[in-house]
């Protein structure tokens, strides 16, 4: 079955007009924050279709399908995002068109991460993805275990954390994906005042996807990740 028929030209323009109006009821936005869309499993053409549209941020949660979209010919040359649980293996595959690794999940990808650096003189910035909802079927570190975590990354030096990533909680009320993505803020803010993070560098919270990203500007998302809400259910 294929995606269903809508017009990714409104649905864009109705979401930057919601993310406008969240932002404005959220004193924490110092710039203006990033709608990432996620292609995965969307076809070049309705990609294409996007970018014509201004969309410039575009994720991938597998480097196979990554591979078949970046060099096909579109309007723009996209940003690249890396949202799914990345295998240390499919490194070798990445390139400098990747902007942003938003599932830096465990010690070992942080060692292959800064090896590969190091192979390539390449800085790869990442996130910090933090299982908030202590989900067993989500990756993430736990948020205590964070501060560990970003004091050992500061022995990578071709790895830069810029900030957090988190899920929201299939099914929940508005009230409790609330809770997710403001203890989420809080961390960042937490790691800032233990020193474990650095104010001018550790910015980037990434939270909210098509059926939150509202909850989630209001609770001080920089990055929102939104798939259906731009290209319709399959």
């Amino acid at each position: 079955m294929g995606w269903s028929t809508v017009s990714i030209e409104q649905n864009l323009a109705e979401i930057r007009r919601r993310m406008s109006c969240a932002t404005e009821s959220c004193q924490g936005h110092s710039r203006a924050p990033v709608l990432v869309a996620v292609s995965k499993t969307v076809d070049s053409d309705r990609i294409a279709e996007a970018c014509r549209w201004g969309q410039i941020d575009f994720a991938e949660s597998r480097v196979q399908e990554w591979l078949t979209k970046k060099d096909q010919a579109l309007p723009t040359q996209p940003r690249w995002h890396f949202i799914g649980r990345l295998q240390t293996n499919k490194l070798k595959y990445l390139d400098e068109s990747i902007v942003l690794i938003h599932s830096l999940d465990r010690v070992s990808l942080l060692e292959a991460l800064n090896n590969e650096g190091e192979r390539r003189n390449h800085l790869w910035r990442a996130l910090l993805q933090v299982n908030v909802t202590g989900d067993s079927a989500k990756a993430g570190v736990s948020p205590q275990e964070a501060p560990w975590f970003l004091d050992k990354a500061q022995k990578y030096p071709r790895v830069a954390v810029d900030g957090l990533m988190t899920i929201g909680k299939a099914d929940a009320s508005d009230d409790e994906t609330r809770v997710v993505f403001s203890t989420l803020r809080e961390l960042r803010d937490s790691m800032i005042s233990l020193g474990v993070a650095a104010k001018e560098q550790f910015t980037e919270l990434s939270m909210g996807m098509s059926d939150d990203y509202e909850i989630a500007l209001s609770e001080g998302a920089t990055i929102i990740r939104v798939g259906s809400g731009i290209f319709g259910q399959r």
